[in-house]
């Protein structure tokens, strides 16, 4: 048994000395190659163009169990069931990547006002996205096979009625806008945590400064869309509310005065008929006052009930300015190339044979 197992040790150790002679014997090609992948690695290296992501964390904050507890009273008094108003938000944290990602809220961000870090530009989104990108040599050749297809397509086709670039109808956008809305959500990166609802928003961008702008505006207009989805309803109501407030309150107040001119001017009349009407008056004035009262303390609720709906956001790490690139360096660029221009080399050296060998067999075979 010990004489196998030294056996198997022994071949497993020739097996390895072969190998590495095999590669020592082709050491010349897998120095070519692997140098072949370094110039190449090189070249994207240098025509890769610096990005900066810039990163946001805000934390949601539930809404409405504080408020909602100290309208209790208010609510009894009033004759209103809390329980009913109360409803539940339909827009969760978990939905707000959907959001962002979405056509209207995405091409809503063409009008954003952009400065570089550098004070050269100051310009809008859509301005600065469309004409003073910088691109790439790699860029530009991906770019080719679109371009030739779209020159075919317009000479056996007639113009098409596209969106006007210069109006941002999400329902009608121009192609140049549809590659922008594209471009512009691959930027963007949302995650929600499940758990603890924390959302992360990060934007990458050839400028640093803009990437922190077009972060902190993203976040700024997903909080205001959130904002008026959940107050809509108790918006609407409050208005109308205070509609019915208002009129109460001049309905009141003219009976008030009705009811003071009257008694002035018949202070001394003990006459039946006059007392009667002057009774008649200030019933008329109690009732008003008390509709006056009931309809402000609806009110009151109602703005209450505004202010319960309003979300609240808690920043834990603003969106800042990042000082260093988001993308790869270059010599760590150059560094995996070689490696891989070697791994190739190491590959085709040892598996070459065996390879050839097998498709022989194979082709024997079926001979």
């Amino acid at each position: 048994m010990e004489e196998q197992n030294e056996k198997k040790q022994l071949l497993k150790e020739a097996d390895l000395l072969q190998v590495i002679s095999k590669l020592f014997s082709k050491w010349k090609f897998i120095l070519v190659v692997s140098s072949l992948f370094f110039v190449f690695g090189v070249i994207m290296a240098f025509s890769t163009i610096k990005e900066y992501t810039s990163e946001i964390v805000v934390a949601p904050e539930a809404a409405g169990s504080s408020v909602s507890a100290g309208l209790g009273s208010l609510a009894a008094m009033v004759g209103i069931d809390m329980a009913a108003m109360s409803g539940g938000d339909a827009i969760y944290p978990i939905l707000y990547p959907d959001i962002i990602q979405s056509l209207p809220f995405l091409s809503s961000l063409f009008d954003v006002r952009v400065q570089s870090l550098d004070g050269s530009i100051d310009t809008t989104y859509y301005y600065y996205k469309s004409k003073l990108q910088k691109k790439s040599w790699v860029d530009h050749i991906k770019a080719l096979p679109k371009k030739a297809m779209k020159g075919v397509k317009n000479l056996f086709s007639k113009p098409s009625a596209g969106g006007n670039p210069a109006v941002f109808d999400p329902y009608r956008l121009s192609e140049n806008q549809m590659v922008m809305i594209e471009n512009l959500s691959n930027s963007i990166s949302v995650f929600v945590d499940k758990k603890t609802e924390v959302i992360t928003l990060s934007y990458t961008d050839q400028d640093p400064l803009i990437a922190a702008t077009m972060t902190d505006t993203i976040m700024n207009r997903l909080q205001q869309r959130i904002t008026e989805y959940r107050t809509k309803k108790a918006m609407d109501d409050c208005i109308y509310i205070e509609k019915l407030y208002n009129e109460a309150k001049a309905d009141y107040e003219q009976a008030q005065e009705a009811y003071a001119i009257y008694a002035d001017r018949h202070r001394n009349v003990t006459q039946e008929r006059f007392l009667v009407e002057m009774e008649r008056l200030e019933a008329d004035k109690d009732l008003k006052n008390t509709l006056y009262t009931q309809w402000s303390q609806q009110l009151l609720l109602a703005k209450a009930k505004v202010q319960e709906y309003t979300p609240a956001f808690t920043t834990l790490k603003p969106a800042a300015v990042p000082a260093l690139p988001s993308t790869m360096r270059k010599l760590m660029i150059m560094f995996l190339y070689t490696v891989l221009g070697g791994v190739v080399a190491v590959a085709y050296v040892l598996l070459k044979e065996p390879v050839i060998n097998i498709w022989k067999k194979l082709f024997k075979s079926d001979v």
